[in-house]
């Protein structure tokens, strides 16, 4: 209909309605772009909450994972020093109390690490839907740090495998099923972090076995040696925990300061 009326108007030479009709259709371009704009950053904005939405969910249980395996790191060394300490003579235990710590100083905790949201932002380019802030910064040095350090336990180290060929295959079982971490902890769960491996554990019966392990320790220079840098890798271990967390507690709080910030 506007090309009929601008093609009646040149005909007529009514120049002013040629005028009129091609600033009718400039400004409908104009503005149908505009609106298309407006549309596409209401979308992109729309976009960049959820992502950081669901990253800021990764993060928080992120940020549990490391406080869980600090505080077992710290449990796991505390037991294993008792250990060092009665087999050098500072601190008297019951074989059964020298194998349960022995055993302690060989046990690790891990969970794998959240980053799917973060890949997804990677993958698809959309890292900078992201406002340049505390948040993001955090998320992005977090992630890209060694997948080594942000999971701080090896899991299989010298002292666990000499450790586990060293006691009977029974007395492993019950060691496992009385004095280990609950399998069953929820993530985010902070209140079963109390007790995490810090707690009272007894093994009924399988004396020889438990005596036969407690001379092994007490004799074996090797294992003793292994159990101490286990103790001094641990703690290295734990150095990274500590600062990872509270990178992760400044991510999380300027996180939620703009949340709560109209």
């Amino acid at each position: 209909m506007i090309l009929a009326r601008i093609t009646k108007a040149i005909r007529e030479q009514n120049w002013f309605a040629v005028v009129l009709e091609f600033i009718i259709v400039i400004s409908g371009v104009v503005i149908g772009f505009q609106v298309t704009a407006w549309n596409e950053g209401r979308v992109r904005e729309s976009r960049a909450v959820a992502m950081q939405d669901r990253l800021a969910v990764d993060l928080e249980a992120e940020r549990w994972r490391i406080a869980a395996t600090s505080l077992y790191l710290e449990d796991m060394v505390s037991e294993a020093e008792q250990a060092l300490q009665a087999l050098d003579g500072t601190q008297t235990l019951s074989d059964e109390q020298l194998v349960i710590r022995a055993f302690r100083g060989s046990q690790y905790f891990w969970a794998g690490i959240l980053r799917s949201t973060y890949d997804e932002l990677v993958f698809s380019g959309e890292i900078n839907l992201l406002p340049d802030n505390i948040f993001r910064n955090a998320a992005i040095e977090y992630y890209n740090s060694s997948t080594t350090s942000l999971l701080s336990e090896p899991g299989e180290t010298p002292y666990r495998n000499a450790f586990r060929q060293s006691l009977s295959p029974a007395l492993h079982r019950e060691l496992v099923a009385n004095c280990a971490e609950d399998p069953n902890v929820q993530i985010g769960d902070y209140d079963a972090l109390e007790q995490f491996l810090d707690f009272p554990c007894e093994i009924d019966g399988l004396d020889s076995d438990i005596a036969a392990l407690a001379e092994r320790l007490r004799n074996d220079g090797t294992l003793v040696g292994l159990l101490r840098w286990r103790v001094i890798e641990a703690e290295q271990n734990q150095t990274n925990m500590v600062y990872f967390g509270d990178l992760l507690d400044r991510a999380l709080a300027d996180y939620r300061d703009r949340k709560t910030t109209p």
